[in-house]
């Protein structure tokens, strides 16, 4: 069973394209913006260094084997909307994809194909995107078979979810009540959902997980599907919330502080591993902390000491997973600016943003967090791994897509680390040296990372201010990816807007891309 939430969150536009396993930070060279709209209030640079001398590890490069463009039975081929950029969803069961996209009038669509199908079945859900780029799109199946639709379409909106009641039949798929009708503080559990996440476990167990109320004053509760029952229930009675599978307690700390953790990943060891960080508001500026927990069930929660943390809530004043006690103000940006990954030996690898230095000399500079600290540190070291001039400021939160995207998570190339990052809308690998961990190399991204021009190359002419989106299936590997590719403009965040700047109003085709190497 495979979900899109992963690769999902590996999202990001311009600069040039990169792509690896686990990760994928999708770019492409963006075009000139509008006269009215801002790129960027920052300072920041990062350069290339040993470029000249280094030599990239060898690699295959990756190829189309195939390409699909959704259309339906008539011919007709589905749109996504392009006016700005819009989290879609690839799903694969069996011999099935999935997608799910808003059309070029912002309505929720899911389209499927098997693998005997001549044409794409084309199901709109009437739910419209009404609120920036946040909104987001999932697709994922319980053991049953039964596909299952969340997406946030506007900001706080109440619960999206639709379901199947026969496998593979999209013509069933209707919306239902996922969460029983709780309240907390006179607020429907389903009535606040912002970031709705579907991941599958042990043997495909079905998780959602989603964050209620406002940043810095939210929490994050996760529930689990009983595919027997074909019902979303709380595992866990004790915790007070009729059985919250687990909760970030943002609203029970004094001050209060909201968890944005990223979607657990299973890693080479076949455990779960989560890192996460803690804002004070809405305000990027007010991230705090980065935290880790890795766990064999998804029930029970474990720092990199081997300390049970938690199996039924985090909370901020707890010390034991913290990997670096950066505090509010200090460069930490959840999403694009930290990531994880793994080593050769199957050791989790954090990488991530924050400052450095003080007042006017104070810059943003790429760490990394690796197992190896003393028993009595947290059990972690902590390493510069850049060298960069110039401040990422995190108090603009405006329009800057593409100026810094640090998502991607390292794998081990050769004797290397290799990082992928976007700097200024250029591709970057930074390369360490796998066993110390210093940098060697700060390259040009190189053909082993980059996709095929195919999926890079945009489909309309000069002067749309847009680009080419990808996000690829749960189930791709190093060697192995199914994407889809969209077009679309910027990056929106808070509120929904009328774009200044020229798109397609007939939308962007949709193409899925079988891509290997």
């Amino acid at each position: 069973m495979h979900s899109t939430h992963r690769r999902r969150l590996r999202f990001a536009a311009s600069g040039t394209a990169l792509a690896i396993a686990g990760a994928a930070i999708t770019a492409i060279g963006a075009p000139a913006l509008a006269d009215d709209a801002v790129l960027s209030r920052t300072n920041l640079a990062c350069e290339y260094v040993n470029e000249g001398a280094f030599t990239n590890p060898a690699s295959t490069a990756w190829q189309v084997t195939a390409s699909d463009v959704v259309s339906d039975a008539s011919g007709r081929e589905a749109r996504a909307w392009a006016g700005y950029a819009a989290h879609q969803a690839i799903a694969e069961n069996g011999d099935a994809t999935y997608i799910g996209y808003f059309d070029e009038d912002r309505t929720l669509t899911i389209a499927k194909r098997g693998a005997n199908d001549t044409a794409w079945t084309i199901t709109p859900l009437g739910a419209k995107l009404e609120h920036d780029s946040h909104s987001n799109i999932e697709l994922a199946f319980d053991t049953n078979g039964n596909l299952h639709v969340v997406a946030r379409v506007k900001y706080s909106d109440t619960l999206r979810y639709w379901v199947t009641s026969q496998p593979g039949d999209l013509s069933t798929l209707a919306s239902a009540s996922m969460i029983p009708n709780w309240k907390d503080n006179g607020n429907s559990f389903e009535g606040w959902v912002s970031y709705p996440e579907l991941y599958t476990g042990v043997d495909g167990q079905l998780f959602f997980r989603y964050q209620h109320g406002q940043p810095g004053g939210a929490y994050t509760n996760v529930y689990q599907f009983n595919a027997a029952t074909k019902a979303w229930e709380l595992s866990n009675p004790g915790t007070g919330y009729q059985g919250l599978a687990k909760v970030w307690a943002g609203w029970y700390t004094n001050p209060s502080w909201s968890a944005y953790p990223t979607v657990p990943e299973k890693g080479p060891d076949g455990k779960y591993h989560m890192i996460w960080t803690w804002r004070a508001d809405g305000s990027p500026n007010s991230n705090s902390q980065i935290a880790y927990a890795v766990s064999d069930d998804l029930h029970v929660w474990k720092n990199v000491k081997g300390e049970v943390v938690s199996d039924a809530s985090f909370t901020y004043n707890d010390r034991r997973p913290v990997v670096d006690d950066v505090p509010k103000g200090g460069g930490v940006l959840n999403g694009t600016g930290m990531a994880l990954g793994f080593d050769a030996a199957g050791e989790p690898v954090i990488s991530y943003i924050k400052y450095v230095g003080s007042g006017a000399d104070t810059t943003t500079q790429l760490f990394t967090a690796r197992p190896g600290g003393s028993a009595s540190d947290n059990g972690w070291a902590i390493q510069q791994a850049t060298s960069w001039s110039g401040k990422y400021d995190l108090a603009e939160n405006i329009l800057d897509p593409g100026f810094l995207n640090a998502n991607a998570g390292a794998r081990q190339v050769g004797d290397y680390l290799a990082i992928p990052y976007l700097c200024q809308q250029k591709g970057h690998t930074l390369y360490l040296d796998a066993k110390t961990g210093e940098r060697v190399a700060d390259v040009p991204t190189t053909q082993d990372t980059a996709l095929p021009d195919e999926v890079t190359t945009s489909s309309f002419k000069p002067g749309n201010f847009i680009w080419p989106q990808s996000v690829r299936t749960e189930g791709s590997t190093d060697s192995s990816a199914r994407l889809l590719k969209w077009e679309a403009g910027p990056w929106i965040v808070d509120g929904d807007i009328v774009p200044k700047w020229t798109y397609p109003v007939e939308g962007s085709p949709l193409t899925v891309f079988t891509l290997s190497r």
